[in-house]
């Protein structure tokens, strides 16, 4: 094995050609889904029932139904701990536990259990995605506590895509050099913004169809692309590997 920390510490800072079986990613969509018209009935029955007609990657088609802004929050878009389970028991993630044993995943809104949560990206919406960062940045600004003795890995899975044109942009090899960046006071809590040009970088698009999954060293430089036309959905999720596991 060791194939995912090699790729991680070594010149790519990332690895791809992972994926959900079929059926993995026919449960994810069903339990995100799942959610997704709750939270949509909890704030407009009469909304909801429109969007039971539609998947979810044609959400933009009725998203003037609702304030789309006020709906998705990160808490509402968290899984419950009994999803969590049972993404756990895919081969996807019993992989993770082949390469780097017994982990943990973070809690960063502290709820007291495990946090993977999906994001919605509507196409040509830029104030739907983060602009490039590193997650790192975020644990530096004060956002989640991680245990001593761990390294932090990232974890993203397309769940709808359009492949090439939505999904995750990322600067290979960025988690080996300082970036400058500062924090900013948005949406409750200090983000971090970058401070340099985008258009001096070497800009790759993760190339994924729904179910792949890109993990990647939490110093790796990525942000969302926004373009296609339908809906993007992801899960995301940071796992903490023990040291001694992560270097071996």
């Amino acid at each position: 094995m060791d194939e995912i920390k090699s790729a991680l510490e070594g010149p790519p800072g990332y690895l791809t050609g992972l994926s959900f079986r079929p059926e993995e990613l026919a449960l994810v969509r069903e339990r995100i889904r799942a959610q997704w018209l709750e939270r949509i009935g909890e704030v407009s029955p009469e909304a909801r029932a429109k969007f039971e007609q539609l998947p979810m990657n044609r959400y933009h088609e009725l998203c003037h139904l609702v304030d789309h802004k006020a709906l998705w929050p990160k808490p509402r878009r968290i899984l419950r701990p009994e999803v969590v389970e049972e993404i756990r028991a895919t081969s996807l993630l019993k992989t993770f536990e082949g390469e780097f044993g017994s982990f943990v995943i973070s809690d960063e809104e502290d709820l007291g259990y495990e946090e993977m949560y999906w994001r919605l990206v509507r196409p040509n919406s830029a104030s739907d995605v983060g602009p490039l960062h590193a997650d790192a940045w975020f644990w530096e600004l004060g956002h989640g506590l991680a245990p001593g003795g761990h390294q932090r890995v990232k974890v993203w899975i397309s769940i709808y895509c359009e492949t090439g044109k939505n999904g995750l942009r990322f600067v290979p090899g960025s988690h080996k050099r300082s970036w400058r960046y500062h924090g900013e006071h948005r949406d409750g809590f200090v983000k971090p913004v970058f401070d340099e040009e985008e258009k001096d970088l070497d800009i790759h698009m993760f190339d994924s169809q729904a179910g792949d999954a890109i993990v990647f060293h939490d110093r790796l430089l990525h942000g969302g692309a926004p373009g296609g036309g339908t809906t993007r959905v992801s899960l995301e999720f940071t796992m903490f590997v023990r040291n001694e596991r992560y270097f071996t």
